[in-house]
């Protein structure tokens, strides 16, 4: 049943009056030239096609370490073992199942997991259009599914990655669909649904903590600006809300104490985490904004300030008070998921899209409404947005056509990460899996998970990322004494070390015994089978087996080294 859109002098709120035992959800009330739902799904579909399309050619590129990361950690939910048994970090466990359905349903490889992104991105618009659509109105519920998927792929959000940042983003969007059919019929389990999605987005990232107080604010706005309202039945439908938040985390906890793990997951999840986000001072984080967000706009200045006017605009419109209530605190909530360490990290601002999209939405659609009301052509109302959308889309895909349109998109990931191996540790695990059995197993010394997930073998250490033991942080040679341990007590086929920047990031003043130890084990128990040498721009270049023999060129390299024993 949707929202009844017709115009109604007698009600201030703009929506039709509903029989006490069926409160809706507010609405603005919009008449306009095309009402029929065709002609909005019809172009929404045209929509979500043209963004696939241009998916479509980043599915072969290689992956970035936080996808491999979550990758092989999928790969270990697939075979049976717990989180955090085998390999740790601080992410919650949400991501890893979601990237183990991915490669359940695709293939265990790149393709197959951009692919799932792809499909990903393609639901995400799909619940934000019919959520949106219901909340607000359809060119609305258009506009900003249009918006998002845009703005999702650009390059300085890693667009084309399966970040964790696109899983949260698709959760939400799931919950507001669901918040929205609350709207219209506020049954209990529209309630519980709503509540066990946001709880979802949180299990995929943890910044995903402000989408729960966005939804939740929403959704008690929602209860007292409703007609009639009804303390006792609010009460209990905003507390099975409530509960059904938490159900997705009691799950995962339950899971890990049942898998015998709850301890490193609280460490990696609780007490490292909080030291992570100490990490970075207010001045670092300003400076690290400027830095990531300025790109952002550049490239859809237009959405943004579309954003700008959509925000003047609701107070100056006509909007119920829970539209406003809402519009407003979706920015206000997505951009504090930005916020958590002050890191703002490309990928982070993928949460901030949807609120802006929605505000160039409502901006956009409310000043072509007024054209078209002071000429008198309701048709304006929509072909303004759609043809401001369309020469809109078309003005950025050609301004960076080397990117939307790559016909290369392995050479393009290795132009965006320069020095990260990305592209490196495909050719290294290529060697690694020719030259071992599925028995064997790899130590990574360096933040390159892309190895042991590309060589299908299992990693000796469940450091896969090193960046925590060489940060200033009280657990930080703690982490390294361990890693030693799990290397020496498993004596793996293979020793991978990583004299990359970026894989290790080693701050000042930390200790430094891994380096030490890795300088003296690996002379007693390994020799070298292969050096990569990473330029600062260009292919790298690869030596093996005897070849391998000599002293790197560059600052940034890749020792393959083997067990002596086995040479």
């Amino acid at each position: 049943m949707q929202i009844n859109k017709q115009k109604n002098p007698g009600n201030k709120k703009g929506y039709k009056a509903a029989a006490p035992a069926k409160s809706r959800m507010p609405s603005a009330g919009e008449k306009s030239f095309f009402t029929g739902g065709l002609f909005f799904n019809v172009v929404f579909g045209v929509f979500v096609l043209a963004i696939c399309m241009i998916r479509m050619r980043w599915l072969v590129m290689p992956l970035d370490r936080d996808e491999a990361e979550y990758a092989y950690m999928g790969k270990l939910v697939l075979n049976g073992v717990a989180p955090y048994k085998e390999a740790y970090n601080m992410k919650l466990p949400g991501i890893y199942y979601m990237y183990a359905l991915i490669m359940a349903v695709f293939g265990q490889s790149s393709k197959a997991i951009h692919t799932g992104l792809l499909f990903l991105n393609a639901g995400t618009m799909i619940f934000l259009f019919f959520a949106l659509r219901k909340i607000f109105n359809p060119i609305v519920g258009l506009l900003s599914s249009g918006f998002y998927g845009l703005m999702a792929m650009t390059v300085y959000v890693v667009g084309f990655s399966a970040q964790a940042t696109h899983f949260a983003v698709f959760f939400l969007a799931v919950s507001l669909f669901f918040f929205s059919k609350y709207g219209e019929k506020k049954a209990l389990l529209y309630a519980a649904l709503t509540g066990a999605m946001i709880g979802a987005a949180f299990l995929m990232k943890q910044q995903a903590v402000y989408f729960i107080l966005f939804v939740g604010i929403s959704f008690v706005s929602l209860e007292i600006l409703s007609k009639p309202l009804s303390i006792v039945n609010s009460i209990k439908r905003i507390a099975v809300f409530a509960a059904s938040v938490f159900i997705p985390y009691v799950l995962v906890l339950l899971n890990v104490w049942i898998g015998g793990t709850f301890e490193k997951f609280w460490f990696w999840t609780v007490v490292y985490a909080r030291k992570y986000t100490s990490n970075i001072s207010f001045e670092q984080g300003k400076e690290f904004f400027s830095q990531h967000f300025g790109r952002i706009f550049d490239e859809h200045q237009w959405i943004f300030i579309s954003a700008i006017v959509g925000v003047a605009l609701l107070f100056f419109r006509k909007f119920s008070a829970f539209q406003r209530v809402f519009a407003l605190l979706f920015l206000i909530f997505a951009f504090l998921a930005t916020t958590p360490g002050f890191y703002f990290r490309d990928h982070y601002f993928v949460v901030l899209l949807p609120a802006v999209a929605l505000l160039a939405a409502i901006g956009l659609s409310e000043v072509s409404k007024f054209i078209s009301e002071k000429i008198k052509m309701p048709a304006i109302y929509i072909v303004l947005p759609l043809l401001f959308s369309v020469v809109l889309f078309f003005h950025i895909l050609s301004a960076t056509k080397e990117y939307y349109a790559t016909a290369r998109p392995k050479k393009l990931h290795k132009e965006i990460f320069n020095t990260n191996p990305f592209t490196e540790a495909i050719e290294v695990a290529d060697y690694i899996k020719q030259n071992s059995g599925p028995q064997d197993e790899v130590a990574v010394l360096g933040s390159e998970p892309e190895i042991p997930f590309y060589a299908d073998r299992k990693s000796a250490t469940g450091y896969l990322y090193t960046y925590g033991l060489v940060e200033k942080q009280e657990y930080n040679l703690k982490m390294q004494e361990e890693m030693i341990s799990e290397i020496e007590k498993s004596r793996p086929l293979f020793l991978v070390f990583c004299n990359v920047y970026f894989s290790w990031s080693t701050q000042k003043d930390v200790p430094m015994k891994i380096f030490d130890w890795y300088n003296k084990y690996s002379a007693d128990n390994y020799v070298v089978v292969g050096l990569v040498d990473i330029p600062p721009n260009g292919e790298s270049a690869y030596y093996w087996n005897a070849d391998s023999n000599r002293k790197p060129q560059y600052d940034n390299y890749i020792w393959i080294l083997k067990r002596k024993t086995q040479v």
